[in-house]
Protein backbone atom coordinates (compact mmCIF):
# COMPACT_ATOMS: atom_id res chain seq x y z
CA UNK A 1 0.00 0.00 0.00
CA UNK A 2 1.30 3.46 -0.89
CA UNK A 3 0.40 6.73 0.78
CA UNK A 4 -2.04 8.73 -1.27
CA UNK A 5 -0.19 11.99 -0.78
CA UNK A 6 3.15 10.99 -2.30
CA UNK A 7 2.76 7.45 -3.63
CA UNK A 8 5.69 6.32 -1.47
CA UNK A 9 5.62 3.37 0.93
CA UNK A 10 7.07 4.08 4.38
CA UNK A 11 8.27 1.53 6.92
CA UNK A 12 8.96 2.50 10.53
CA UNK A 13 11.55 0.54 12.51
CA UNK A 14 11.70 0.75 16.30
CA UNK A 15 14.55 -1.19 17.96
CA UNK A 16 14.01 -1.92 21.65
CA UNK A 17 15.86 -3.57 24.50
CA UNK A 18 14.29 -3.67 27.97
CA UNK A 19 12.16 -0.60 27.28
CA UNK A 20 8.95 -1.60 29.06
CA UNK A 21 8.95 1.73 30.90
CA UNK A 22 9.38 3.86 27.79
CA UNK A 23 8.15 2.23 24.59
CA UNK A 24 4.47 3.10 25.07
CA UNK A 25 5.22 6.81 24.61
CA UNK A 26 6.65 6.10 21.16
CA UNK A 27 4.01 3.57 20.12
CA UNK A 28 1.19 5.91 21.15
CA UNK A 29 2.39 8.26 18.40
CA UNK A 30 3.81 5.85 15.81
CA UNK A 31 0.79 3.53 15.82
CA UNK A 32 -1.49 6.45 15.03
CA UNK A 33 0.69 8.08 12.40
CA UNK A 34 -1.19 7.76 9.12
CA UNK A 35 1.88 7.94 6.88
CA UNK A 36 3.32 4.60 8.00
CA UNK A 37 2.42 1.59 5.87
CA UNK A 38 4.04 -0.77 8.36
CA UNK A 39 5.70 -0.53 11.76
CA UNK A 40 8.27 -2.99 13.07
CA UNK A 41 9.11 -3.27 16.75
CA UNK A 42 12.26 -5.36 17.04
CA UNK A 43 12.73 -6.60 20.58
CA UNK A 44 16.45 -7.32 20.90
CA UNK A 45 16.25 -10.16 23.42
CA UNK A 46 14.61 -8.15 26.21
CA UNK A 47 14.13 -9.76 29.61
CA UNK A 48 11.21 -7.51 30.56
CA UNK A 49 7.71 -6.92 29.16
CA UNK A 50 8.78 -4.96 26.06
CA UNK A 51 7.34 -7.53 23.62
CA UNK A 52 4.06 -7.89 25.51
CA UNK A 53 3.53 -4.13 25.62
CA UNK A 54 4.28 -3.76 21.90
CA UNK A 55 1.90 -6.61 21.05
CA UNK A 56 -0.88 -4.88 22.96
CA UNK A 57 -0.97 -2.23 20.20
CA UNK A 58 -1.50 -4.71 17.37
CA UNK A 59 -5.26 -4.99 17.66
CA UNK A 60 -5.74 -1.26 17.17
CA UNK A 61 -2.88 -1.04 14.67
CA UNK A 62 -2.78 -4.02 12.29
CA UNK A 63 0.24 -2.49 10.50
CA UNK A 64 2.32 -3.07 13.64
CA UNK A 65 4.55 -6.15 13.55
CA UNK A 66 6.52 -7.33 16.57
CA UNK A 67 9.68 -9.36 16.03
CA UNK A 68 11.21 -10.84 19.17
CA UNK A 69 14.84 -11.85 18.78
CA UNK A 70 16.02 -14.68 21.06
CA UNK A 71 19.43 -13.15 21.73
CA UNK A 72 20.80 -9.62 21.96
CA UNK A 73 22.19 -8.47 18.61
CA UNK A 74 22.99 -4.81 19.30
CA UNK A 75 21.48 -1.86 17.51
CA UNK A 76 23.21 -2.32 14.14
CA UNK A 77 22.21 -5.98 13.88
CA UNK A 78 18.62 -5.18 14.83
CA UNK A 79 18.29 -2.34 12.34
CA UNK A 80 19.73 -4.47 9.54
CA UNK A 81 17.11 -7.15 10.27
CA UNK A 82 14.38 -4.54 10.30
CA UNK A 83 15.43 -2.96 7.00
CA UNK A 84 15.68 -6.40 5.39
CA UNK A 85 12.13 -7.24 6.49
CA UNK A 86 10.66 -3.85 5.55
CA UNK A 87 8.68 -3.48 2.34
CA UNK A 88 8.79 0.31 2.30
CA UNK A 89 10.85 2.45 -0.03
CA UNK A 90 11.47 4.98 2.76
CA UNK A 91 12.71 3.82 6.17
CA UNK A 92 12.00 5.77 9.36
CA UNK A 93 14.00 4.83 12.45
CA UNK A 94 12.68 5.78 15.89
CA UNK A 95 14.37 5.03 19.20
CA UNK A 96 12.09 3.35 21.73
CA UNK A 97 12.98 5.61 24.66
CA UNK A 98 11.87 8.94 23.19
CA UNK A 99 10.05 11.48 25.30
CA UNK A 100 7.77 14.07 23.72
CA UNK A 101 7.53 12.62 20.19
CA UNK A 102 4.73 14.14 18.10
CA UNK A 103 3.36 13.54 14.59
CA UNK A 104 4.82 16.94 13.67
CA UNK A 105 8.31 15.62 14.52
CA UNK A 106 7.79 12.68 12.18
CA UNK A 107 6.52 15.02 9.44
CA UNK A 108 9.61 17.21 9.85
CA UNK A 109 11.81 14.11 9.58
CA UNK A 110 10.17 12.67 6.48
CA UNK A 111 9.26 15.74 4.41
CA UNK A 112 12.75 16.95 3.29
CA UNK A 113 13.67 13.44 2.13
CA UNK A 114 10.46 12.92 0.19
CA UNK A 115 10.79 16.36 -1.38
CA UNK A 116 14.30 15.46 -2.54
CA UNK A 117 16.01 18.24 -0.58
CA UNK A 118 18.27 15.75 1.22
CA UNK A 119 19.03 12.04 1.11
CA UNK A 120 18.69 11.54 4.85
CA UNK A 121 17.24 13.52 7.74
CA UNK A 122 18.09 13.19 11.44
CA UNK A 123 16.17 14.60 14.38
CA UNK A 124 18.34 16.71 16.68
CA UNK A 125 16.91 16.18 20.17
CA UNK A 126 16.87 18.95 22.77
CA UNK A 127 17.64 16.28 25.35
CA UNK A 128 21.05 15.74 23.76
CA UNK A 129 21.89 19.44 24.14
CA UNK A 130 21.37 19.75 27.91
CA UNK A 131 24.11 17.43 29.30
CA UNK A 132 27.63 18.77 29.78
CA UNK A 133 28.70 17.68 26.28
CA UNK A 134 25.77 19.52 24.71
CA UNK A 135 27.73 22.72 24.07
CA UNK A 136 29.95 20.87 21.58
CA UNK A 137 26.96 20.50 19.22
CA UNK A 138 28.22 17.04 18.17
CA UNK A 139 25.47 14.82 19.58
CA UNK A 140 23.11 15.90 16.80
CA UNK A 141 25.12 13.83 14.31
CA UNK A 142 24.28 10.59 16.12
CA UNK A 143 20.53 10.88 16.61
CA UNK A 144 18.61 7.64 16.28
CA UNK A 145 15.58 9.22 14.61
CA UNK A 146 16.34 9.03 10.89
CA UNK A 147 14.58 8.91 7.54
CA UNK A 148 16.37 7.50 4.49
CA UNK A 149 15.76 5.47 1.34
CA UNK A 150 16.03 1.72 1.79
CA UNK A 151 18.12 1.40 -1.38
CA UNK A 152 20.75 3.75 0.08
CA UNK A 153 20.97 1.86 3.37
CA UNK A 154 21.45 -1.46 1.60
CA UNK A 155 24.57 0.02 -0.01
CA UNK A 156 26.26 0.57 3.36
CA UNK A 157 28.66 -2.04 4.69
CA UNK A 158 27.44 -2.23 8.28
CA UNK A 159 28.82 -5.19 10.30
CA UNK A 160 26.16 -6.98 12.36
CA UNK A 161 28.16 -6.30 15.52
CA UNK A 162 28.70 -2.56 14.84
CA UNK A 163 26.25 -1.71 17.66
CA UNK A 164 26.11 2.02 18.39
CA UNK A 165 28.67 2.66 15.63
CA UNK A 166 25.76 2.34 13.22
CA UNK A 167 25.16 6.09 13.03
CA UNK A 168 28.77 7.13 12.39
CA UNK A 169 29.12 4.34 9.78
CA UNK A 170 25.96 5.67 8.15
CA UNK A 171 27.15 9.29 8.23
CA UNK A 172 30.57 8.59 6.75
CA UNK A 173 29.09 6.47 3.95
CA UNK A 174 26.70 9.24 2.94
CA UNK A 175 29.48 11.82 3.05
CA UNK A 176 31.76 9.63 0.94
CA UNK A 177 28.98 9.16 -1.61
CA UNK A 178 28.31 12.91 -1.80
CA UNK A 179 24.82 12.52 -0.35
CA UNK A 180 23.17 15.20 1.76
CA UNK A 181 22.25 14.74 5.42
CA UNK A 182 20.26 17.33 7.36
CA UNK A 183 19.68 17.57 11.11
CA UNK A 184 16.42 19.05 12.35
CA UNK A 185 16.33 20.50 15.85
CA UNK A 186 13.28 19.52 17.93
CA UNK A 187 12.90 21.58 21.10
CA UNK A 188 10.29 19.18 22.49
CA UNK A 189 12.19 15.92 22.00
CA UNK A 190 14.07 14.21 24.80
CA UNK A 191 15.30 10.71 25.54
CA UNK A 192 16.09 8.61 28.58
CA UNK A 193 19.86 8.90 29.10
CA UNK A 194 22.16 6.08 30.13
CA UNK A 195 22.71 7.66 33.53
CA UNK A 196 18.94 7.54 34.09
CA UNK A 197 18.62 3.93 32.99
CA UNK A 198 21.60 2.71 35.03
CA UNK A 199 23.17 5.24 37.39
CA UNK A 200 25.18 8.44 37.05
CA UNK A 201 28.66 6.88 37.34
CA UNK A 202 28.18 3.86 35.08
CA UNK A 203 26.00 5.77 32.65
CA UNK A 204 28.68 8.42 32.27
CA UNK A 205 31.32 5.71 31.79
CA UNK A 206 29.20 4.23 29.00
CA UNK A 207 28.97 7.60 27.25
CA UNK A 208 32.72 8.14 27.53
CA UNK A 209 33.39 4.68 26.09
CA UNK A 210 30.93 5.31 23.26
CA UNK A 211 32.60 8.64 22.44
CA UNK A 212 36.08 7.11 22.41
CA UNK A 213 34.92 4.23 20.22
CA UNK A 214 33.22 6.58 17.76
CA UNK A 215 36.28 8.83 17.52
CA UNK A 216 38.62 5.86 17.13
CA UNK A 217 36.42 4.36 14.40
CA UNK A 218 35.86 7.58 12.50
CA UNK A 219 39.32 9.06 13.08
CA UNK A 220 39.60 12.77 13.82
CA UNK A 221 39.50 13.56 10.11
CA UNK A 222 36.33 11.58 9.52
CA UNK A 223 34.69 13.08 12.59
CA UNK A 224 35.53 16.63 11.49
CA UNK A 225 34.17 15.94 8.00
CA UNK A 226 30.72 15.86 9.53
CA UNK A 227 31.06 19.55 10.48
CA UNK A 228 31.34 20.51 6.82
CA UNK A 229 29.03 17.90 5.32
CA UNK A 230 26.01 17.51 7.59
CA UNK A 231 23.81 20.57 7.40
CA UNK A 232 21.01 21.73 9.63
CA UNK A 233 17.71 23.22 8.57
CA UNK A 234 18.78 26.82 9.12
CA UNK A 235 22.14 26.71 7.36
CA UNK A 236 21.45 24.48 4.36
CA UNK A 237 22.18 27.35 1.96
CA UNK A 238 25.62 27.92 3.49
CA UNK A 239 26.48 24.22 3.19
CA UNK A 240 25.41 24.16 -0.44
CA UNK A 241 27.59 27.20 -1.11
CA UNK A 242 30.50 25.43 0.59
CA UNK A 243 30.03 22.39 -1.64
CA UNK A 244 29.53 24.27 -4.89
CA UNK A 245 32.29 26.88 -4.55
CA UNK A 246 35.59 25.16 -3.71
CA UNK A 247 37.63 28.36 -4.13
CA UNK A 248 35.70 30.02 -1.28
CA UNK A 249 35.81 27.10 1.13
CA UNK A 250 38.29 28.72 3.55
CA UNK A 251 35.74 31.51 4.11
CA UNK A 252 32.57 29.44 4.15
CA UNK A 253 34.29 26.70 6.16
CA UNK A 254 35.20 29.26 8.82
CA UNK A 255 31.60 30.47 8.91
CA UNK A 256 30.35 26.92 9.32
CA UNK A 257 32.66 26.38 12.32
CA UNK A 258 31.52 29.66 13.89
CA UNK A 259 27.84 28.82 13.38
CA UNK A 260 28.44 25.31 14.71
CA UNK A 261 29.97 26.62 17.96
CA UNK A 262 27.45 29.43 18.42
CA UNK A 263 24.53 27.08 17.81
CA UNK A 264 25.86 24.59 20.35
CA UNK A 265 26.63 27.17 23.02
CA UNK A 266 23.38 29.11 22.65
CA UNK A 267 21.16 26.02 22.76
CA UNK A 268 23.12 24.50 25.65
CA UNK A 269 22.81 27.71 27.66
CA UNK A 270 19.19 28.45 26.81
CA UNK A 271 17.92 24.89 27.45
CA UNK A 272 19.70 24.63 30.78
CA UNK A 273 18.53 28.11 31.78
CA UNK A 274 14.99 27.02 30.96
CA UNK A 275 15.43 24.02 33.25
CA UNK A 276 16.56 26.32 36.07
CA UNK A 277 13.58 28.59 35.52
CA UNK A 278 11.18 25.65 35.59
CA UNK A 279 12.77 24.09 38.70
CA UNK A 280 11.01 26.29 41.31
CA UNK A 281 7.65 25.64 39.61
CA UNK A 282 8.30 21.88 39.59
CA UNK A 283 9.19 21.93 43.30
CA UNK A 284 6.09 24.02 44.07
CA UNK A 285 3.82 21.60 42.21
CA UNK A 286 5.41 18.66 44.03
CA UNK A 287 4.57 20.04 47.45
CA UNK A 288 1.35 21.82 46.47
CA UNK A 289 -0.31 19.66 43.79
CA UNK A 290 -3.39 21.05 42.10
CA UNK A 291 -6.60 19.89 43.71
Amino acid sequence: MKTAENNITISCIIPAYNEEKNISRVLDVASGYRGFNEIFVLDDGSTDATTRIAQSYQEACPALKVITLPHKNGKAGVIKKGVAAAQGELIVMLDSDLIGLTPANIDALIDPVIRGEVDQAVLDRAGDRTPIWGWTNCAKYFGGERAFWKRDFLGIDVPDDAGYLLEITNNLHYIQQGKRIRTIFCSNLYTVHQFNKIDMINGTKNYIKMSVDILRFATVRGFVKQFFSIENRNTSGLFLFYRDHPSLRPLTGSLIIVFHLIDGLVLFASLNLLKLVKLPLTVYRHFFPAS
